[in-house]
């Protein structure tokens, strides 16, 4: 899934990228790799929601190691519950400074959380099922679509878009 940025990506990058993603346990290995979007709260957003990310994909490493102790069950349905509570709260916070920008990509983006909120939200249900096998797919397809997201279109969105050069606070 990860895409090139502006597409100037080399090969060697990507080769990188995903190999972060894969062996990173906290947000500072990859706070690297995560473009900032010059926004104070939607950068405080990102960081939070990639450290909610990383710490579900630990429990789901514990549950593909056969440890499936209630307390990983039940931290791994506590952070499936932070991770859409928070991309909620997020998502609004980008909508309200879209609307405020006058994005013309405001749709576009919309469907895209739209879109984002449905697969964590699948992943979630296949947990609650038990059906970890189902889950272990997610470890690195959350992490990956939303560094994706932050780096290719909050970027393109937020930054590039920009019509005048300020900070917007939400």
């Amino acid at each position: 899934m990860l895409l090139t940025q502006q597409g100037t990506t080399s090969r060697n990058e990507l080769a990188w990228t995903r190999w972060v993603l894969q062996s990173a346990r906290i947000w500072p290995d990859v706070a690297g790799i995560v473009r900032k979007i010059g926004i104070r709260a939607v950068d405080e957003d990102h960081r939070k929601f990639t450290q909610y990310a990383l710490a579900l994909n630990l429990i789901i490493q514990a549950l593909n190691n056969r440890d499936t102790s209630f307390e990983n069950l039940h931290k791994g349905d506590d952070i499936f519950k932070q991770l859409l509570d928070y991309a909620h709260i997020h998502f609004q916070r980008e909508e309200r400074i879209m609307r405020s920008m006058k994005s013309p990509m405001l749709g576009q983006h919309l469907e895209q959380h739209g879109m984002f909120l449905g697969m964590i939200e699948e992943h979630y249900d296949n947990f609650q099922q038990g059906r970890l096998q189902m889950v272990s797919g997610l470890k690195l397809s959350i992490l990956d679509w939303w560094v994706n997201h932050i780096n290719v279109v909050d970027y393109k969105t937020f930054v590039l878009g920009k019509t005048e050069n300020m900070r917007l606070e939400a």
